[in-house]
């Protein structure tokens, strides 16, 4: 029964994060990070950007339910993945056509890992109801970084 109630919860903490697509990527959201970002770069403080948004949604009365934590940390992870993939599309401008291959190889290498490390934390809660918040916290933080990651090749 455990086992059967496990299965069901790493099945629903990647559609509870789905649902929580539905949201539209903020420009006032997408602002603060950037500033922020622009602020810590010089600093190699970037990192401290990642839960600017999330973190006071949590504290809201939305931000209170599972699903409310889930969406707060979807609207962080829709900023840092905006900024992900223009950075990928930059640096990819950037290489030359070996280094591209490798980039992609890299990218998909990552996603993959993204994904098993955020189904762990989701999985080490063996379906309570704080599994989707901490897949969607992880899948935020890990995106974070790996923009962050990404936009130091860039000089950014």
């Amino acid at each position: 029964m455990r086992s059967l109630v496990l299965a069901g919860a790493l099945l629903l903490a990647p559609l509870g994060f789905a649902h929580a697509q539905s949201l539209k990527l903020s420009a006032e959201d997408s602002r603060a990070i950037q500033s922020c970002i622009k602020e810590k770069t010089a600093n190699n403080e970037a990192d401290r950007c990642i839960g600017i948004i999330a973190n006071p949604c949590l504290d809201t009365p939305d931000g209170q339910s599972t699903h409310g934590q889930s969406q707060c940390y979807q609207r962080e992870h829709l900023v840092w993945d905006d900024i992900l993939n223009e950075s990928y599309r930059r640096l990819q401008k950037e290489l030359n056509e070996k280094q591209r291959k490798s980039l992609r190889e890299v990218q998909r290498t990552w996603i993959e890992a993204r994904k098993q490390q955020c189904g762990f934390y989701s999985d080490f809660h063996e379906g309570g109801t704080i599994a989707i918040p901490a897949y969607a916290s992880c899948f935020n933080t890990e995106t974070a970084r790996r923009a962050i990651y990404l936009l130091n090749f860039l000089g950014n």
